[in-house]
């Protein structure tokens, strides 16, 4: 190499290696979790922490009190009122009836929301089934109440499981 292509080369190296180097890109912030969406999925977890302990108080806190409930299965659909259930949840049992919901979209407009989501029932830790629900929720004084909960029931084949909770291989 001549002297005045070496020069230029220095000079060239000298120069990318002076050049303003790109910054690295900034990773973009968790958008924060929206308040009214939080708010409509805490409801619903109090259902299941209220099934947790066995609290019917704590469930009837979170139901309107005209809310209903629904099943759909192979036979077609049927509804209740949700106060035989919330009753349920306060009876003595030996046995805790746990059951992680996740996988949830939740839409809101004004007062009124759902939230549709996977779920899974254990008593204790042994698995029985799983499906969907749907509850419909409505916003009044007290906050997000349940008016209707619906859910396909007794799915035990071709399940899915909480993360952290699949069955051992």
């Amino acid at each position: 190499m001549t002297f005045p292509t070496m020069a230029i080369v220095t000079l060239a190296l000298l120069a990318a290696a002076c050049a303003p180097q790109p910054e690295a890109p900034v990773a973009e912030a968790e958008p924060m979790p929206d308040p009214e969406e939080a708010a409509v999925v805490a409801a619903v977890e109090q259902l299941f922490e209220a099934m947790r302990t066995g609290d019917s108080e704590m469930a009837r806190a979170v139901f309107h009190p005209d809310a209903r409930l629904g099943r759909a299965g192979e036979d077609g659909i049927s509804f209740r009122p949700a106060d035989g259930f919330i009753e349920m949840i306060g009876q003595p049992r030996d046995e805790v009836y746990d059951e992680p919901v996740w996988d949830w979209t939740v839409q809101i407009d004004g007062r009124l929301a759902q939230m549709w989501t996977r779920y899974a029932f254990y008593r204790d830790e042994e698995f029985s089934h799983c499906g969907w629900e749907g509850f419909q929720l409505y916003k009044g004084e007290t906050g997000w109440q349940i008016t209707q909960l619906i859910d396909t029931m007794y799915r035990g084949e071709d399940c899915w499981y909480p993360p952290g909770r699949e069955p051992a291989a």
